[in-house]
């Protein structure tokens, strides 16, 4: 028994060990409840009388409040992961690794990690003199953090495929469940909308849309697409896998907002 508890012991510190590996700072505490949802770790890095550089480790699906920093401007840097964020009457934006927004003073925003990817960020944030670092307001709403994004960072194709005939029936099959499987269970995947020819049935076409690359390699380790491409691998005869570029980004954002 005692040697049973020692190796959990060693597994729970290696647990631990991984996970801070995966940060650049240590976090220092988890954020209050009150003013996140889910779990957010933060260390400060840095603080004076007229600026604050901060730590963020959001686990998936966790973001701060609604806020806003008095008259004091405020830079965003996502270190890793991917992210969301949104100030007050627009649109929600995806940041990956590397991006980086600047926050005018007293525009109310938020942000956190998606639901698929945790993220680190880094803060840098002045402080009006005689002001607090931030005012809290409400908790962002599960239908405001679930709102469409901007789609500059979406991964779009279309995969065109050409399926044996003797197979046809099977394949789709499994294409049609791993596309419902997707789009059900994961976040990521804006749409998979599969169309067949109607002059050929063993042509098939598949929009694919998802929402980063993170999100599509994400997809790719599943273990619903794992079970449709093994299954179907002596069934295609071709497959062809274009990535396509939107011609109108911002007539996209119109589509993604409606119902």
């Amino acid at each position: 028994m005692k040697k049973l508890s020692i190796l959990l012991l060693a597994a729970l510190l290696s647990l631990s060990a991984a996970a801070q590996a995966q940060t650049i700072f240590p976090a220092e505490f988890t954020a209050p409840a009150e003013f996140n949802t889910g779990t957010v770790h933060i260390s400060v890095l840095s603080r004076s009388e007229r600026q604050m550089t901060t730590n963020f480790l959001f686990e998936q699906g966790s973001r701060n409040s609604w806020h806003y920093h008095p008259n004091a401007t405020q830079v965003l840097m996502v270190l890793s992961g991917e992210a969301y964020y949104q100030e007050e009457g627009q649109p929600k934006q995806l940041l990956c690794k590397g991006d980086l927004v600047t926050t005018a003073p007293n525009v109310r925003h938020w942000n956190g990690a998606t639901p698929w990817s945790a993220a680190e960020c880094m803060t840098v944030t002045e402080i009006a003199e005689g002001e607090e670092h931030a005012v809290q307001l409400r908790k962002v709403t599960d239908e405001e953090f679930s709102s469409p994004i901007t789609c500059e960072n979406m991964i779009v194709r279309i995969a065109e495929i050409e399926v044996y005939p003797q197979y046809l029936e099977e394949y789709l099959a499994f294409a049609n469940e791993v596309d419902r499987l997707s789009v059900e269970r994961e976040p990521g995947v804006i749409c998979l909308f599969p169309m067949q020819s109607a002059d050929d049935a063993t042509q098939i076409c598949i929009l694919e849309i998802y929402a980063s690359d993170a999100a599509y390699q994400a997809h790719l380790k599943t273990e619903h697409f794992q079970k449709y491409k093994q299954g179907t691998l002596h069934m295609v005869k071709s497959l062809k896998l274009p990535t396509m570029q939107p011609l109108d980004p911002e007539t996209m954002r119109l589509i993604f907002k409606k119902k």
